[in-house]
């Protein structure tokens, strides 16, 4: 193994850790995939976006499975269900629609008041994340893959046959901290939140040492603890 890839949003970037304070540009080294990457000899490459859904993450490691070999690690934090990706003609980009405060364009509050759904949030993200996790399976990568929060697994809409199917494809796949996704996991544990909600070092640390505790590195094997 020579490569640690990591893929996500601002929580897997490193936002308000004390590296990244002054320096919007450049990825922390203080969040668990970089501590992880340091502690096992391996060069670390971080493509995770601040903002970014889980199309958004779905799509950059689409565009960057080029760079990665068999004997690389990708870690993957996938987020929050309720960003949605759509791609604007006329600057010819993708945009990341996000709910409440980022909802600050006509668009962005049109489709959330007429449009947005949990459900819809729900199949669009297990979408993304089955479609990578078999690709990334398919070409014999190996992967450790967490997640924001637990609603992917939320059973209040189960009654469309394929969100239980999509969810029961994934499941074995996604590491939670205790249960709980990696934010909800730091605010039980009382780790520091900065005031923008990104958990700081020691809950980094903290889910370093618990990924840790939890996979066998020699053979990128989950554990049974």
């Amino acid at each position: 193994m020579n490569k640690l890839i990591a893929f996500g949003d601002s929580f897997t970037w490193g936002s308000e850790l004390a590296d990244t304070v002054d320096a919007d540009d450049i990825h922390s080294n203080y969040t668990w995939p970089a501590l992880l990457a340091k502690k096992h000899g391996m060069q670390y490459m971080c493509f995770a976006k601040p903002g970014a859904g889980n199309q958004t993450i779905a799509r950059t490691i689409l565009s960057n499975i080029d760079k990665i070999d068999t004997s690389d690690l990708v870690v993957i934090n996938w987020t929050w269900i309720d960003r949605w990706d759509f791609y604007n003609l006329q600057d010819r980009d993708w945009v990341t629609v996000r709910p409440s405060s980022n909802a600050t364009t006509i668009f962005d509050r049109y489709y959330f008041k007429y449009f947005q759904s949990e459900l819809w949030n729900k199949l669009e993200s297990l979408k993304s994340v089955t479609l990578v996790h078999s690709l990334l399976k398919a070409h014999s990568i190996n992967f450790i893959a967490t997640s924001i929060d637990d609603l992917l697994f939320d059973t209040r809409f189960h009654f469309p046959s394929y969100i239980k199917f999509l969810q029961n494809s994934i499941k074995d796949d996604i590491t939670y901290f205790n249960n709980n996704g990696f934010y909800k996991w730091s605010k039980a544990n009382k780790f520091e939140i900065g005031e923008n909600g990104h958990p700081l070092e020691k809950a980094h640390h903290s889910a370093f040492n618990y990924i840790e505790e939890n996979y066998d590195f020699d053979k990128y094997t989950k554990s049974n603890p």
